[in-house]
């Protein structure tokens, strides 16, 4: 079976992090009992319509950034599935084992130490703050019991089988949809590549290759998924090894990877059309002062830059 074959080549991960960003909902009633007047807005680092914050954004901050981490390494060598879980290739687990409970680790120390100076904090924000808001802020503060349970940090690895006994039990169908979410997660990370490192640009170095080799890498791992993933793992293999192995890469160099991203990469999974090379010609065309481009090209032939390309997804 198609479907038991993948199961049996991952591990699905469950992430349950749960965060408390000491915000809590703003009623009119709020201001009106401590004399604010309803028509005027609320001071925007304090509260914005429909919540207030009762503690400094940046004494939070901390857990926001570990679950963001926790996220990126699930995503590194693995693929969404499932709403909340990853499929991560069964011999890339015991590495990111280690690494969450790394970060596990890093959250209940920043948990700690926030609770202990949770208290403090709170009067520093209401002190940073109109006095007019004191009552309304003190009003709203949770207990540290509360916040010790609502901020938490778990995983789990999940070896998952088909039912024996259920016909219908959708892992069909999300087991088909891997492949899917994969090239869309290419294509997202393709495109943020080449908009934040490859637009404008005359020469690159060999430090913005990373997040191509970190596709490879995940590619490889997933390959079990779709067999066509091995032909875009070649076409990346023959585009690295075209390049420069020392100084900038720039020119016909920079054009062909800038190609492998802008158009391979950020399309994986999807067919280009006329229409869409059209809307990129004709953006490429006005900035590079009407010089015809095809549309595989995707350095401004004048100026050695290479150009933005119209995006439809």
């Amino acid at each position: 079976m198609k479907t038991q074959t993948i199961l049996d080549q991952m591990i699905l991960v469950v992430l349950n992090i749960t965060l408390w960003q000491g915000r809590k909902a703003l009623k009119i009633s709020d201001l009106a009992s401590n004399g604010i007047d309803v028509d005027k807005l609320p001071p925007g680092t304090l509260a914005s319509l429909g919540s207030k914050r009762i503690i400094s954004p940046e004494a939070v901050k901390i857990f926001m950034s570990l679950k963001r981490t926790a996220m990126k390494l699930c995503l590194k060598d693995g693929v969404r599935f499932g709403g909340d879980g990853y499929a991560v290739p069964r011999e890339k687990v015991d590495v990111l084992n280690r690494e969450l409970k790394r970060l596990k680790g890093e959250f209940e120390t920043a948990k700690a130490d926030f609770l202990s100076i949770y208290e403090e904090e709170i009067e520093k924000w209401i002190a940073s703050n109109p006095p007019e808001w004191a009552p309304i802020i003190r009003a709203a503060v949770d207990s540290p019991h509360h916040i010790k349970k609502a901020l938490s940090f778990s995983y789990a690895f999940l070896d998952v089988k088909v039912p024996t006994d259920m016909e219908e039990n959708g892992l069909d169908e999300e087991v088909d949809s891997l492949y899917g979410q994969l090239c869309h997660e290419v294509r997202v990370v393709a495109r943020q590549t080449y908009e934040n490192s490859f637009v404008g640009k005359q020469e690159i170095t060999h430090k913005t290759l990373r997040p191509i080799k970190a596709i490879r890498e995940k590619l490889v791992g997933l390959l079990f998924l779709e067999p066509s993933i091995a032909e875009t793992i070649q076409v990346i293999d023959d585009t690295l090894k075209k390049l420069p192995e020392k100084g900038p890469i720039k020119g016909t160099d920079l054009n062909m990877v800038a190609g492998l991203v802008g158009r391979q990469l950020a399309n994986m999974g999807r067919a280009v059309s006329d229409e869409q090379e059209s809307e990129s010609e004709d953006e490429i065309s006005e900035e590079a002062l009407e010089v015809v481009v095809p549309p595989e090209v995707v350095v401004i032939q004048n100026t050695g830059k290479v150009a933005p390309i119209t995006w439809d997804f």
